[in-house]
Order: structure tokens, then C-alpha cells, then sequence
């Protein structure tokens, strides 16, 4: 009863971030594909490698938009219960009518909790990341831009992912979330809202431990001057997979 209660209330709190939108915005629209592969290895019973490895393109796949490394290790306090410490590396290039300048490099450290429960057939999780970034600084030169520097940002993020089996076809299930993303800190200045993303689509298990989703996400993304926001629509193509590393490795 605890847990549905927790549930109900994160829930509200994504629909109320949802609709924090400010008027008078200059407003992009990309549509986008993205490709994704996701593969959890078992190290033991309770420890365990994690990585994401991302192809971002925008303009339905003319303009790369963001390439993205993302390992990480986790320990297992229970079967509903992890915890993740990661680095990310991010690529992000110029693309759209809101360009960044040129090419520019971000590293985060991150840690996160994630917490899985089922509410009658419905499988529920809440993943919360707590993220350092270090952007880099695009800083005009003779030849263009080069980065010069880093800026130091912060970052939370939530997201309620829910799946759900098909009746009768256990091959297949839907999968839906929403992520909010908030920036903290000293150097937030005008956009505590960064980023939402919602997410719903189809899966197919392949095997046991293996499976390909095929989802629509609409991004909505508000840019540090406060102005400027982008409103992507995106095809996602994701694979994943688990794999037993260690002696003990198993779910």
C-alpha cells in the first residue's frame, strides 16, 4: 500500500514538471532518430557491470545530433533495489534551426538508486540520477570555435518506467516512461526545468535476457538562456541484452 501510494505521488509530480512551460519561447522542432544498446553483465549475485552506447541523428537521420558512452557498476541491495556509480561521455554536434557552435564535449560522473515493484501485472521502476557535468566552453577563434575550458553544471533526474507483458504473448510487451530532468546548483541562473522526455513502445523479447523496443519519445528541451526550448519528435531503436561475466554471474 506504501509502495502505490509512492507511486501515485511521483506520478503527479512528473505531470506537474510536465506542464512547466513558459510562454513567449522561441521554439525548435527536429525529428529525429536515435539508436540505442543497453547491456547489463553479471559480475555475482550482488555486483555487476552496466553500459549504453547511443547514435543520436537528427533531420530523420541527415544530421548527427549526439554520440554517447555511458558504463557504470552497480550493487544490488535486493531484487528491487540497485545501486549505479557511472561516467558518461557525450558528443554533442550542431544541428537544427538552434545550433551549438561546434562540436562539444561533455564527461559526468553520476550516481543513481533505481527501485522495481509490480502493481498487479504491471511492472513498475523509478530510477533517480544525481549527475556532475563538465560542458565544454566554445570559445571564437581564427578557424572558428575550439573549446576552451569547461563549465560545471548539475542535474536531476526521475523517471517512471512502466511495462507491461501482452496477454498471451509473452514474447512481446509495451514499455512507457517519463523522465524529468532539473539543473541545481550555483550556476543555475534562469532554467531550473532542462529537459522532459516521454517514451512509449513495443518490445520484443528475442530470448531470455535479450530484447529489441521500437518506441516514439517526444523531448522537449529548455536552452540555458531561458528563450529558447526545442520540441523533438524521435523514432528509438533500442537492444538489450544481459550477460553472465563472473563465476556467479546470474539475475
Amino acid at each position: 500500500m506504501k509502495m502505490r501510494k509512492f507511486t501515485i505521488l511521483t506520478i503527479l509530480i512528473i505531470l506537474g514538471f510536465a506542464e512547466v512551460k513558459s510562454q513567449d519561447k522561441i521554439t525548435d522542432h527536429n525529428n529525429n532518430i536515435w539508436f540505442l544498446v543497453h547491456g547489463n553483465y553479471y559480475l555475482s549475485e550482488k555486483f555487476g557491470l552496466d553500459s549504453e552506447a547511443h547514435l543520436r541523428l537528427a533531420d530523420m537521420g541527415g544530421q548527427k545530433q549526439q554520440m554517447l558512452l555511458r558504463p557504470s557498476i552497480y550493487y544490488k541491495l535486493t531484487d528491487q533495489v540497485r545501486f549505479y556509480f557511472g561516467y558518461t561521455y557525450i558528443n554533442t554536434y550542431p544541428y537544427g534551426t538552434q545550433p551549438v557552435a561546434a562540436r562539444t564535449p561533455e564527461n559526468n560522473l553520476w550516481a543513481q538508486a533505481t527501485i522495481n515493484h509490480n502493481v498487479g501485472k504491471l511492472g513498475l521502476s523509478h530510477r533517480y540520477r544525481l549527475e556532475k557535468r563538465w560542458i565544454g566552453k566554445l570559445a571564437p577563434t581564427a578557424n572558428g570555435y575550439e573549446v576552451q575550458g569547461r563549465s560545471q553544471k548539475n542535474r536531476l533526474r526521475y523517471r517512471l518506467t512502466l511495462k507491461y507483458t501482452l496477454p498471451n504473448q509473452e514474447k512481446f510487451y509495451v514499455a512507457a516512461f517519463d523522465e524529468i530532468f532539473i539543473n541545481y546548483g550555483k550556476d543555475t541562473r534562469v532554467n531550473f526545468f532542462d529537459q522532459n522526455w516521454i517514451y512509449s513502445g513495443l518490445g520484443y523479447n528475442l530470448s531470455e535476457g535479450t530484447s529489441l523496443e521500437l518506441a516514439y519519445q517526444w523531448q522537449l528541451i529548455e536552452k540555458a538562456d531561458g528563450i529558447s526550448e526545442e520540441s523533438n519528435n524521435t523514432l528509438v531503436l533500442s537492444l538489450h541484452y544481459n550477460l553472465p561475466l563472473g563465476k556467479n554471474g546470474k539475475e
